[in-house]
C-alpha cells in the first residue's frame, strides 16, 4: 500500500470516527426532546436553551469542516468555550440535583469549556488533523458529561414534572 493510500485510509478513519461520536449523542438522546421542550417550567429553560445553541454551534463546526474553513471552526469553538451561564436561581437548581456529585459535573462543565478553547486555538493555526483531533476531543467531554448526567437530569427536570 503507497504512502498515499495509508493517509487516505488514516483520514477515512478519523472521519468515521468523528462522525460515529457525533451521531451517537443523537441517536442515544433524541426522542426525550418532546419532554424538555414541554416543561420549560421546570426551572432550567436558560440552562436547556444555552445546551441547544451549544449543540448548534456544534453542526456548524462540522459544516465548516466540510468547507476547510477554519477560521468558522474557530469562531464556533470560540462560541461554545464562551457561552453564557443560566441566571443564578437556574444554577442554584442544577447544583442542587449534582448533589454530592457537584464536583463532578463542574470539572466535567470545565473540561467542555477547555477543550472548545483549545479547538478554536488548534483552528486558528489551520492545521486540519490537529482541529479534528481537538474536535474530538471535545465530543468526548460532552459525550462524557451527557453519559454521566443526561439521563438523571431529563428525568428530575422533565419527565417527572
Amino acid at each position: 500500500m503507497s504512502g498515499g493510500e495509508q493517509m487516505k485510509g488514516r483520514i477515512d478513519k478519523t472521519v468515521a470516527g468523528l462522525m460515529a461520536v457525533l451521531l451517537a449523542p443523537g441517536l442515544a438522546f433524541g426522542p426525550a426532546q418532546a419532554s424538555e421542550d414541554e416543561h420549560d417550567a421546570s426551572g432550567v429553560h436558560e440552562f436547556h436553551e444555552t445546551m441547544e445553541k451549544l449543540g448548534e454551534h456544534t453542526e456548524q463546526i462540522v459544516k465548516a469542516f466540510n468547507h476547510e474553513d477554519w477560521e468558522w471552526v474557530a469562531k464556533e469553538a470560540r462560541a461554545i468555550a464562551e457561552h453564557p451561564r443560566p441566571p443564578a436561581e437556574e444554577r442554584k437548581r442544577i447544583m442542587a440535583f449534582a448533589g454530592d456529585r457537584r464536583a463532578e459535573f463542574q470539572k466535567a462543565d470545565h473540561a467542555a469549556h477547555e477543550s472548545a478553547a483549545t479547538l478554536a486555538d488548534v483552528a486558528d493555526i489551520g492545521d486540519g488533523r490537529e482541529v479534528i483531533r481537538a474536535f474530538a476531543d471535545l465530543q468526548a467531554t460532552c459525550l462524557d458529561c451527557h453519559a454521566s448526567f443526561r439521563n438523571d437530569f431529563r428525568q428530575h427536570f422533565y419527565v417527572n414534572k
